[in-house]
C-alpha cells in the first residue's frame, strides 16, 4: 500500500468478531456482517523514525493500514464512516471488492471532553479504481502519495495530513486548474503553510458546490467573487 517500507508490514487477519464495534445498533452491525468478508491490519507505521506526536489535540504512536474485502464496491462510504469514527488511530482504509477498490483518510483529533475518544474533522476517500487492470488514475495517486514522495515526514500527523491534503486535491482536481502545479510544490515541506494552502483550497472548491445550488444570480455574483479571490491566492503562493 502506498509503497510503505515492509518494516513496517503487519499483515495481521482480524476476527470479525472483534472488528464490529460493539456501540454499534443492531441494523449496522447486521450491515456490517453482510458487507464485510474479511478485515486485515496490513501495516502499522510505528517507531520514531517519523516521530509521535503527544500533545492537546493528539496523542499519535501509530498510523494503521486497513485492508478490507466487500461483498459489493457500494458499501464504501457506509464502511468508511464507521472505521474512521470507531479506530482512534490516524488510518489508511483500503477497500476491494471482486472488480474495483477505494481509500478512505480522516483528518482526526481528541475530543476536548474525553481525551479517550476522537473527533473526526474531515474525511476523504478515493475514486474508484480497477483491480487486475492498468489505471492512469491509480497510478497518478500513487506517484504523489507513495512512501518516497511524501516531503514531510517531519512527524505521523504531518505526514499523514499530506497524503490526506494531495488526495484531497486530486479528488477535486477541477476545481482549479493549477492542481497538478500545487501537487508538486515545495509547499509540502512547511506543514503550516500547506495547511493554508489547503484551507484555501477547500474554501474554492466548497465555493464552486455553492454557486451551483445557488438560488439568485446576486447569490451566485458574490460566490463568483470569492472564487475569484480564492484562485488568485493560491496562484500567487502567498498563503
Amino acid at each position: 500500500m502506498f509503497n510503505i517500507p515492509e518494516k513496517y508490514k503487519t499483515d495481521l487477519n482480524i476476527n470479525m468478531k472483534d472488528f464490529i464495534p460493539k456501540e454499534l445498533k443492531p441494523e449496522q452491525k447486521r450491515r456490517i456482517k453482510e458487507a464485510v468478508r474479511s478485515a486485515r491490519l496490513s501495516y502499522q507505521i510505528v517507531g520514531e523514525e517519523i516521530a509521535s506526536v503527544i500533545d492537546s489535540n493528539y496523542h499519535c504512536q501509530v498510523i494503521q493500514c486497513y485492508d478490507i474485502e466487500l461483498t459489493s464496491i457500494k458499501e464504501t462510504a457506509f464502511i468508511a464512516n464507521i472505521y474512521q469514527n470507531a479506530i482512534k488511530s490516524l488510518c489508511i482504509i483500503h477497500m476491494r471488492d471482486s472488480q474495483n477498490e477505494v481509500y478512505s483518510l480522516a483528518l482526526k483529533r481528541l475530543s476536548q471532553q474525553d481525551r479517550n475518544q476522537i473527533v473526526v474533522n474531515e474525511s476523504v476517500m478515493t475514486e474508484q479504481y480497477p483491480i487486475g487492470l492498468p489505471s492512469s488514475a491509480r497510478e497518478r495517486l500513487s506517484s504523489y502519495v507513495q512512501y518516497e514522495s511524501i516531503c514531510n515526514k517531519s512527524n505521523k500527523v504531518n505526514f499523514y495530513k499530506e497524503i490526506y491534503e494531495k488526495i484531497y486535491l486530486l479528488m477535486n482536481e477541477k476545481s482549479y486548474s493549477n492542481t497538478a502545479a500545487l501537487l508538486k510544490d515545495t509547499v509540502w515541506y512547511d506543514a503550516e503553510q500547506a495547511d493554508r494552502m489547503f484551507s484555501y483550497y477547500k474554501e474554492l472548491v466548497e465555493k464552486r458546490n455553492m454557486v451551483k445550488k445557488a438560488a439568485t444570480n446576486a447569490e451566485k455574483v458574490k460566490l463568483n467573487q470569492d472564487i475569484k479571490a480564492e484562485i488568485q491566492i493560491l496562484n500567487s503562493r502567498k498563503y
